[in-house]
């Protein structure tokens, strides 16, 4: 009998630049000019991106607007991950729902 400790796997490193906090906070990840909504759940979030769970059965466009509906913080943002019903989002410019929104984005003026 060996009294060596079993050899752990490596460790894998998480490549975020940004570490996330974790939550459950309400989400909408907007598309189609502001045509579309999906109500989502927040499960983490970071400066740089989030995972959100959207309802069973529904997909996620490549690009959308998501928005954290308790601060009213807008982001433009990509999917990097697709794990239906999760999604990771990076996030690509970041604006305040109440303040000035670029142009591309004032079709969000309705949810002010």
């Amino acid at each position: 009998m060996s009294n060596a400790a079993p050899e752990l796997p490596p460790r894998i490193a998480d490549s975020r630049k940004t570490p996330r906090e974790r939550v459950v906070l309400p989400g909408m990840v907007i598309y189609g000019d502001g045509a579309f909504s999906i109500n989502c759940r927040i499960k983490d979030i970071s400066d740089a991106g989030a995972r959100i769970v959207v309802p069973a059965g529904l997909a996620v466009p490549t690009h959308v607007v998501f928005m954290e509906v308790k601060s009213r913080v807008v982001h433009d943002a990509v999917v990097v991950r697709s794990a239906t019903p999760e999604f990771g989002l990076q996030f690509t410019s970041t604006h305040l729902l109440d303040g000035e929104l670029p142009a591309h984005l004032q079709h969000l003026k309705r949810l002010r």
